[in-house]
């Protein structure tokens, strides 16, 4: 099975709870990561629960929470044709403020494609993220 796999970090001057509060709300997706034109969540920012992004120019994906550890970070999952795409999200305390770490691991036949698109804005929605929460 084809693989591919990006991760991306960024510190900055935020504290995890402010951190926290942006990834737990989805619906302020948007504010940080400029390629999503909405999100919503059926259910609480929880283990299980599934939700929809809408991607500008692509429509809608559906996502599940694969994992969530309140404050230490969660895991959500996409199957598209061809490809199943795993998106985890880690933050931490440093002596700066948060390290914030966002890694993709794409799985099956369409990953070497989809690799490239789908990380292309990924460091600037992280960047985007640690500023918003500072």
């Amino acid at each position: 099975m084809t693989n591919y796999e990006f991760e991306h970090s960024v510190v900055g001057p935020a504290s995890v709870e402010a951190v926290w509060a942006l990834w737990s709300d989805v619906g302020r997706w948007v504010e940080w990561d400029e390629g999503v034109e909405s999100v919503t969540l059926s259910g609480p920012f929880a283990t299980g629960s599934r939700g929809e992004m809408v991607i500008k120019g692509q429509g809608a994906i559906p996502f599940e929470l694969t994992s969530v550890e309140e404050g230490v970070g969660f895991v959500d999952e996409t199957s598209v044709e061809g490809a199943l795409l795993r998106f985890s999200h880690r933050v931490e305390q440093v002596a700066e403020g948060v390290r914030v770490t966002h890694s993709v691991v794409i799985e099956g036949p369409a990953a070497a494609f989809l690799g490239p698109v789908v990380t292309a804005d990924l460091p600037d929605a992280v960047e985007a993220l640690v500023k918003l929460a500072s």
